[in-house]
């Protein structure tokens, strides 16, 4: 890419295509430094594009303006950059990656080199010049996600009001979510949990209706409202269903990928997409689920895709199949033939529960573009815990980069580990009546136990070990006969179970 410097009344119409003018500018920080240039890019088609300001330094400047030359491809060591605002960033993300990263890496931006912000944070000339309207924290924030290609973080604020029963005489539920740029823990993965058959598959099917067809009743399905914006078709861009359950008979809408029609529509999972002549839902055979593997891992292995495909892979390998199927090699095949190979053998080689998800991550990745709803249904299926929780952060951290949202729905308290309260809504149900409330206790990092009996109350108590633990506490009356009698095999959670019952039985 060919940089020119030029006066501050150039005008950069019909000028050389694919190139990039600095138009100088005369504003003076403390009348010291002349470090700011207006940026415009000429395409290969000759269109303008003003993309806006930015300033440059140089190491040990004392003052006036940076010595750079009056042409350049990059910029050497000594100089660095730093855009004036969001847009900046912004605009060169419309140019594309390529575009972008030509730019940014010609100028040696801050923003995007982590290494050369490092080496420069205490030149004079980058606090009382580059940051001098721009915080440190947006810089290493906002500027850098954007700099890589990644979103600006919106704050959501959204609810969904259940269907009317027809038949009760109960009022629709209503369900608030709300995501906190910046937020830690984050806050852009909310949970839906409760027992089986409280109604959490059904939920999702109605809220994916009412998002995406346009013929239905909201009173059949619900409706979605934002404290935004109303129009239920400005909430997200994208919507993604993901659920591998081989026992979901519910009929969803037929895909919807045309985003000239409005809000795209994925479908992830074990069955075949629905389309409008078909009735039924038939399962993906196992050649069908790995050529779909290999053609979405492809359209993730291009562009700055790739980057955030190496991230979600790199956050599974805590799980030692991952790490040692060495997936994200494949990012550096260039031969068709070999790639298609080398999926179907990395593919292949891994377990069910494997497959399924990296099946799951490949296609997140193909599909969640800006303000897109993920809505997964009990991922735990697949998944033992560790990899469970691998897969959250993993998608969190997807959202985060895309300005995304997810709902799960899950009776897996591992799940609840991963997020605050807030995050979370507890399904319960009587009859045809349908109730939700927050937990009592902070979510996130909390102990399995605490958790599982926080949403399944009473159901945990009268079965399984805890089942086990009242009828011995009923038998004996002090701690020790107790644990003789589970001849001394018993966790430091059962004790503590034990000791709390004593406690209220004497």
């Amino acid at each position: 890419m060919l940089f020119e410097v030029k006066p501050s009344r150039f005008n950069p119409q019909r000028q050389p295509t694919n190139q990039v003018y600095l138009i100088t500018d005369h504003w003076d920080d403390w009348f010291t430094y002349q470090t700011m240039y207006s940026l415009a890019y000429v395409d290969v088609v000759g269109e303008t594009h003003y993309i806006g300001s930015v300033k440059i330094g140089e190491i040990a400047l004392a003052k006036g303006r940076p010595g750079i030359p009056v042409s350049f491809n990059n910029l050497d060591e000594q100089f660095f950059s730093l855009g004036q605002d969001v847009t900046y960033y912004e605009k060169l993300n419309r140019l594309g990656d390529n575009i972008r990263e030509d730019i940014l890496n010609g100028l040696n931006d801050v923003a995007l080199l982590p290494d050369v912000y490092e080496k420069i944070k205490y030149e004079n000339v980058m606090h009382n010049s580059l940051l001098r309207d721009v915080s440190t924290a947006s810089v290493k924030g906002q500027y850098r996600r954007l700099a890589h290609g990644d979103s600006s973080l919106s704050h959501y604020k959204f609810k969904y009001t259940t269907e009317k029963i027809q038949s009760s005489l109960s009022e629709p539920v209503e369900i608030s979510f709300e995501v906190t740029p910046e937020s830690n823990p984050p806050t852009n993965i909310h949970i839906l949990i409760g027992r089986n058959g409280v109604g959490k598959t059904h939920l999702l099917n109605n809220m994916i209706h009412a998002l995406v067809d346009d013929e239905i009743d909201p009173e059949e399905v619900g409706y979605f409202l934002s404290n935004a914006e109303e129009n239920r078709k400005e909430f997200f861009a994208n919507l993604v269903s993901v659920t591998f359950s081989a026992f979901d008979t519910a009929e969803q809408p037929a895909e919807q990928t045309d985003a000239a029609k409005g809000m795209r529509y994925f479908c992830v999972g074990l069955k075949q997409p629905r389309t409008e002549k078909e009735e039924s839902l038939l399962p993906k055979s196992t050649d069908q689920l790995l050529a779909e593997f290999v053609e979405s891992v492809r359209a993730c292995c291009i562009g700055s895709k790739s980057v955030r495909w190496i991230r979600a892979i790199n956050m599974l390998e805590s799980d030692p199949m991952f790490k040692a199927a060495e997936v994200t090699d494949l990012v550096d095949i260039k031969s068709d033939k070999k790639f298609k190979e080398r999926a179907t053998y990395l593919f292949n080689k891994l377990s069910s529960g494997h497959k399924i998800i990296l099946l799951t991550i490949t296609k997140l990745v193909e599909t969640v573009e800006e303000r897109t709803l993920v809505l997964l249904d009990e991922p735990e299926g697949h998944l033992h815990p560790p990899l469970l929780s691998a897969f959250t952060r993993a998608l969190s951290d997807l959202l985060i980069r895309r300005n995304g949202v997810a709902l799960i729905a899950t009776h897996s308290p591992v799940v609840l580990q991963e997020v605050p309260k807030s995050c979370v809504w507890i399904l319960r149900r009587s009859g045809s009546q349908m109730a939700v409330d927050r937990p009592q206790l902070e979510t996130f990092g909390e102990n399995i136990g605490a958790l599982t009996r926080e949403v399944f109350g009473l159901e945990v108590t009268n079965s399984g070990f805890h089942k086990m633990l009242l009828d011995a506490v009923n038998e004996h009356d002090d701690f020790e006969s107790i644990v003789e009698h589970f001849n001394g095999e018993l966790g430091m959670e059962a004790k503590a179970i034990i000791r709390a019952l004593l406690a209220t039985k004497n």
